[in-house]
């Protein structure tokens, strides 16, 4: 009795200092967008000392649990003014929108803005800041995603290291054409969140996802102009108009962008193939590629409240091309009679997208929050060839073929969402999208016509949990799939009928201080293979060479490990994937006739990656450099020549060591230097590269002029070279794209400019049909 009654009592003494109360609030800048990462700390009134601490998600939301009393609220963030603020705790409380002031400084006679870090790590991803950042100064979008660590480009293609291309999302919604993003301004432009730990709330074919943000601005009417010129081998150009009107509660959105150039791509095969025959191919390409495109957008959308929104947008693009290829080819047996040909091949294609989309979405004060989407999108393709050969001994022959494709996609989103007080997140979400097409190839002269029926259905719901204590953040969530398929070849009478059930977890588990922010991620994902390599079609290059789709292809299936780290001016990322039935590019003798390759797209067993990165970064006056490291290392076994197995050698190591300078009177020097080492991805060993970069620029008219010039791989040496072993052949290559350029940039901008705030439900359906490659 006597201890039950000291427990008691004690309890009485200690009950009262142990009442928490759930507090939040949300953080925006001047402009009113949202700032995420923000430092919280909450402190003793009477002497200063840090009782509990929060960071702002990227939503500009924090959340902690205090008990009752008073407190002084520090707010903190690098390039922002300090705030504080007095509170008194006595209930549950959500507090008023606090609103951030930038900070700044004059030194010796030019503005400059105090540094401001520009990265920062979240439980998903690594966001960057772009506003009173020196990213703020970049020119393309391009540009400002090679300075984000993780992300390269090699050629025209921007590539996220290890997880391949990325997917982009503007304001939420899937993009689906790149002209979109080259139409954005610089200066519209939030953040960027380089997401390399997708869960469930994207679909599972999407490893890795470029989510952008833009600012909302007040009411008017915005009109930008830019104009590109570009001089490599050839002259390359390309004209942008965006304008808006925002009034009220109403947003209207118009834009259009002419983009024509030409430009040259070599390739050199050296090959063998040690069949019955030894055959050694050699086949120098010389490529001329003419592109011209229009694309065209427009929208509304209609605010009932700063949290609810409808939208309403249109999206086209026709463009045309033609391709001129001369080839000289000579296959010289070990035993028979050699042949010496040349090719002249011409294809012209014609490509037509139209792209509705339709949102509705609603955040609740009470905590719920709904979004809902759909989409439709019409896609035709048409290309049309010329092929003529001539042999050593002059005779000739000539090849006619007309190739078409049309697709259709429905596509619908719903999710809805409730944060708690205190028990965190809850979201549940349903994707559906029905995809259908036919793709047609016709030979004038019969070589292998094809007609491919491609009818795909995807259901998927997610369930998903998110709780931060702290600065601990857990999530945890479960996404299922059920995708039929189902594919006709008429001419042949073929045909594959396939069934997925997928069950896709994921897991995360973060860890955020004010110097110190770590995520550790586990996740599931699966990779569809391209519809146009979902065919039986068999494309002819030349006498020796063929392209061939495949009907019986499965989708792969990948387990990702991740690991981050953020410290100071030092990340790190490591990352690890085992991939079941990967889909790789692959080729083989034809049989019966094994002077002729085959490539096409094959299954293997299974591949391993493991993926290093570490980035440093540390601002020295007027000079920020940023210095990645990546090495990445392939484990993978496939069949070599006289049925030996093959396996990937040495790792590949990457360095990206980027530079600006903030020069006097405004300007702005950029020099980035590129190198990729010998190694080996998938069955492939690439060879050395480097390209070196430099850029300087210059605004006036309080930035509403921008001018640019810029120079691409300056010393020419962004060569593309490769090799590889597989089954009875090995192949050596060398390519050689147009790359070295010097570039000149002109921007006005009226006033800028306010995007929609739309997304979509097409998701990555839209990539399997190559939106961005038209």
């Amino acid at each position: 009795m006597k201890k039950l009654f000291l427990a008691i009592i004690v309890s009485l003494i200690l009950l009262p200092a142990y009442s928490q109360y759930a507090v939040k609030g949300k953080i925006m800048d001047p402009e009113n967008a949202v700032i995420p990462m923000v430092n919280v700390a909450f402190l003793n009134q009477s002497d200063s000392t840090l009782v509990s601490g929060a960071v702002s998600d990227s939503c500009g939301i924090y959340s902690t649990s205090l008990a009752g009393g008073d407190y002084l609220i520090r707010y903190s963030y690098l390039g922002y003014k300090t705030l504080y603020k007095n509170i008194q705790i006595s209930a549950n409380l959500t507090f008023p929108v606090v609103q951030m002031e930038v900070a700044q400084t004059e030194l010796e006679g030019v503005e400059v803005t105090a540094y401001k870090k520009p990265f920062k790590l979240d439980r998903d991803g690594l966001i960057a800041d772009v506003p009173n950042t020196i990213l703020a100064k970049e020119t393309t979008l391009n540009d400002l995603l090679c300075k984000i660590p993780g992300i390269q480009q090699r050629g025209s293609e921007i590539e996220v290291i290890g997880k391949g291309t990325p997917t982009y999302y503007l304001n939420g919604r899937e993009v689906t054409d790149r002209t979109e993003l080259d139409n954005l301004a610089i200066d519209q432009i939030q953040s960027v969140k380089l997401v390399t730990n997708t869960g469930v709330h994207y679909h599972s074919e999407q490893r890795a996802v470029i989510e952008i943000k833009t600012k909302r601005l007040g009411e008017g009417l915005a009109f930008n102009v830019k104009g590109n010129l570009l001089q490599g081998t050839h002259f390359s150009q390309n004209y942008q108009m965006n304008g808006s009107y925002n009034y009220k509660n109403w947003d209207f959105f118009l834009s259009y962008n002419y983009n024509r150039g030409k430009k040259d791509s070599d390739l050199d095969i050296y090959q063998q193939t040690q069949s019955d025959t030894v055959w050694n191919l050699t086949n120098l390409n010389r490529k001329r590629i003419f592109q011209e495109s229009h694309a065209y957008t427009g929208g509304v959308s209609y605010h009932f409240s700063p949290e609810s929104e409808i939208g309403l947008k249109y999206e086209g693009k026709y463009s045309q091309g033609n391709t001129f290829s001369n080839d000289t080819l000579s296959m010289i047996p070990d035993k028979g009679v050699s042949t010496f040909i040349r090719n002249l091949s011409e294809v012209g294609d014609k490509s037509v997208s139209n792209h509705l989309n339709l949102y509705y979405t609603n955040d609740w004060e009470n905590g719920w929050r709904m979004n809902a989407y759909g989409d439709y999108l019409h896609k035709t393709d048409r290309s049309q060839g010329n092929i003529r050969e001539w042999e050593s001994d002059r005779s000739e022959t000539s090849m006619d073929y007309y190739r078409k494709a049309d697709w259709d996609l429905f596509a619908a989103k719903f999710s809805l969402s409730y944060e708690t007080e205190k028990a965190g997140t809850f979201s549940l979400g349903y994707d559906f999208s029905h995809t259908s097409g036919t793709d047609y190839i016709e030979y004038v002269r019969a070589l292998n016509n094809g007609r491919t029926r491609n009818t795909e259905m995807k259901n998927s719901v997610y369930l998903s949990y998110d709780y931060t204590w702290k600065n601990l953040s857990l999530g945890a969530g479960l996404r299922y799939e059920q995708i039929r398929s189902d594919l006709k070849e008429t001419h042949e009478n073929k045909s594959q009928d396939q069934t997925y059930h997928n069950l896709l977890p994921s897991v995360s588990l973060g860890y955020n201080t004010e110097n110190l922010q770590q995520s550790f991620t586990y996740s599931i994902h699966t990779e569809r293979p391209p519809f146009d390599m979902m065919n039986d079609n068999a494309v002819y290059t030349d006498r020796f060479t063929y392209q061939k789709g495949n009907l019986y292809l499965k989708q792969a299936l990948t387990h990702d490990l991740n690991y981050m780290l953020f410290y100071k001016f030092l990340f790190l990322n490591l990352n690890y994937t085992l991939t079941r039935n990967p889909l790789i590019t692959a080729f083989y003798s034809m049989p019966g006739n094994s002077a002729v390759t085959v490539s096409y797209m094959d299954n293997f067993d299974k591949m391993h990656n493991l993926t290093g990165m570490v980035n440093v970064q540390y601002p020295v006056k007027w000079w920020m450099p940023s210095l990645t490291l990546t090495c990445m290392k392939t484990f993978f076994h496939y069949p070599g020549p006289s049925g030996i197995t093959l396996k990937a050698g040495r790792p590949l190591v990457m360095l990206n060591f980027n530079n600006s300078f903030t020069l006097p009177s405004g300007f702005l020097l950029s020099a980035d230097f590129n190198y990729g080492s010998k190694g080996y991805y998938q069955l492939y060993e690439s060879k050395g590269y480097t390209s070196f970069n430099l850029s300087l620029k210059k605004s006036f008219l309080n930035d509403r002029l921008q001018l640019s010039l810029d120079g691409y791989d300056i010393f020419n040496k962004n060569n593309t070279r490769a090799s590889a072993r597989l089954n009875d052949i090995i192949m050596y290559s060398v390519g050689k794209d147009d790359t070295r350029k010097i570039g000149f940039t002109i921007t006005y901008r009226f006033r800028t400019e306010r995007t929609m705030n739309n997304q979509s439900a097409a998701e990555s359906e839209m990539s399997r049909l190559n939106m961005g490659n038209q």
